[in-house]
C-alpha cells in the first residue's frame, strides 16, 4: 500500500488547511482499508466460508448478520469484490487509496479490462458524481445495443429436424440464451440422477477382481465411456420430457380425447405375418412395417414396440382394401402394469438396476399367441428390451 503520510506542515498553513489535509489523508487510508475489506470478502465468498453450518443464505446475509451492514449495501460489496478480480488497474488504484469506494462501485457496473483505463482516468480527475454520470450514459448506450442484439437473437431462433439415411432423427436447435438455458436445465434435471446412478454402478468393484485391476480399467475406459453415457442419458431425458408433455398436456384439443399414456402415440403399421416370421423371409422384411409417415422400420423393432401398445386390428383383402376394423385394446392394461411394476421394480436382467426407462415385455410375444398376464410379462430396460428383440 502506498505511503500516505502527511508531509511536514509549513508554518504558513492555517489550521483549516491542516485539518483538510488530515481529512483527505484519513479518507485515503479508509479507501485502502475498504479495498482490503473487499479482498477479504471476495476470498470469503469464493470459499463459501459463510455457509459453514448451512443456515446462512448468502455472503451478503452473513455480512448483514455479523458486520451490521444493510443487506442492500452488503450485496453491493459482494458484487464489487467479485468484479475487482477482473479489473487490475482499478484494483491497484483502489488499493493505493487514490480512488474511493463510491467511484469503484459505480465503475464496476460497466467496467471491463478493455475500458477500465478510460473510466479510471475519469475517476482520478473527476468527482464521484462525474463517474456516476459517465456510467449512466454508458449503460444507456449499452442497453440500446443489447436490445438490438436481443432482437437479432429472437429472429435467429430455429429448430430443424430430419431423418438420416439410417432413419435416426437429427435435431438441431438454435435458441436465445435464457430459453436455451431453460431447455438445458430441464434435460439435465432428468438426466443427472440417471447419470449418477449408472456411474456409481460402474465404479463399484466387481467380485473376485482386485481393486487395483478395476481402478486401472476405469482409468483407461472412463473418459470415452462416461462421455457416451452422458450423451445417451441426455437423449433419453429429451424423450422422457416429450412423453411427459404428451401424457399431461391439456392445451391442445386433439389430446383431450386421449387418456394417460395413450396421449403419447406413434402409429405403426405392421401385418401379423411380418411379426410372426421376424422378417426372416425377404418377402416379409418390409412389406407391411412402417410408420404413419411411411418410414420403414425393421420387423424386430416393430415387435419390440408392440410388446406394450394399443392395437387396432384391421382386416384387409389381398389388394389392401379394408374389410373390417376391430376395436382397440390395451395390450398391457393399467392394473396389470401396476402389478408388474410392484413385482419387478427394476429391469429383470441380472445385474441391471435400471428403474426409470423401462418397458413391459412379453416372454412369449402376443403375435405368437402369448397372453397378456403377469406370468408372461417382465420389466426390461429399453437397452435390454432392444437386445431381447
Amino acid at each position: 500500500m502506498t505511503n500516505l503520510a502527511l508531509p511536514p506542515l509549513q508554518n504558513h498553513l492555517t489550521y483549516d488547511e491542516t485539518l483538510g489535509q488530515k481529512i483527505t489523508l484519513l479518507a485515503g487510508q479508509l479507501n485502502a482499508g475498504n479495498h482490503r475489506l473487499l479482498k477479504l470478502i471476495a476470498e470469503f465468498d469464493r470459499r463459501k466460508s459463510w455457509n459453514s453450518d448451512g443456515s446462512v443464505r448468502s455472503c451478503a446475509h452473513w455480512l448483514n448478520w455479523k458486520c451490521g451492514i444493510a443487506l442492500g449495501a452488503a450485496r453491493e460489496k459482494v458484487r464489487v469484490a467479485g468484479a475487482l478480480a477482473q479489473l487490475p488497474l482499478i484494483d491497484a488504484a483502489f488499493a493505493s487509496g487514490h480512488i474511493s469506494y463510491s467511484k469503484v462501485r459505480a465503475m464496476s457496473r460497466v467496467a471491463t479490462p478493455e475500458n477500465e483505463d478510460f473510466l479510471l482516468m475519469i475517476a482520478q480527475h473527476g468527482t464521484a458524481s462525474h463517474v456516476e454520470k459517465v456510467v449512466a450514459k454508458y449503460k444507456s448506450v449499452r442497453t440500446t445495443d443489447e436490445e438490438r442484439q436481443e432482437r437479432e437473437r429472437e429472429n435467429e431462433r430455429k429448430l430443424v429436424y430430419f431423418q438420416d439415411q439410417n432413419d435416426m432423427w437429427i435435431i438441431h436447435a438454435k435458441l436465445p440464451p435464457e430459453v436455451g438455458a431453460l431447455v438445458v436445465k430441464a434435460i439435465e434435471a432428468v438426466a443427472t440422477p440417471v447419470q449418477i446412478d449408472k456411474q456409481k454402478q460402474l465404479r463399484e468393484p466387481q467380485k473376485n477382481v482386485s481393486a487395483e485391476t478395476f481402478s486401472e480399467a476405469i482409468e483407461e475406459e472412463e473418459p470415452t465411456h462416461f462421455q457416451d453415457l452422458l450423451q445417451h442419458t441426455r437423449a433419453d431425458a429429451l424423450v422422457n420430457i416429450a412423453e411427459h408433455f404428451l401424457a399431461t398436456t391439456k392445451q391442445s384439443p386433439k389430446f383431450q380425447g386421449l387418456k394417460g399414456s395413450e396421449r403419447c402415440q406413434i402409429m405403426l403399421h405392421v401385418d401379423i405375418n411380418t411379426l410372426r416370421q421376424h422378417g426372416k423371409e425377404a418377402s416379409h422384411a418390409h412389406q407391411h412395417c412402417n410408420m404413419d409417415d411411411k418410414h420403414w422400420i425393421s420387423p424386430k423393432t416393430a415387435k419390440r414396440l408392440s410388446c406394450d401398445a394399443s392395437l387396432v386390428t384391421v382386416l384387409e383383402d389381398e389388394q389392401g382394401r379394408v374389410l373390417n376394423i376391430g376395436r382397440r385394446t390395451r395390450t398391457v392394461p393399467a392394473a396389470i402394469g401396476r402389478a408388474l411394476s410392484l413385482r419387478d421394480n427394476t429391469c429383470r436382467v441380472p445385474g441391471c438396476c435400471e428403474s426409470r426407462y423401462v418397458d413391459a415385455h412379453h416372454i412369449e410375444h402376443w403375435a405368437d399367441g402369448g397372453e397378456t398376464s403377469l406370468d408372461n410379462l417382465v420389466i426390461l430396460c429399453r437397452a435390454h428390451h432392444r437386445q431381447m428383440h
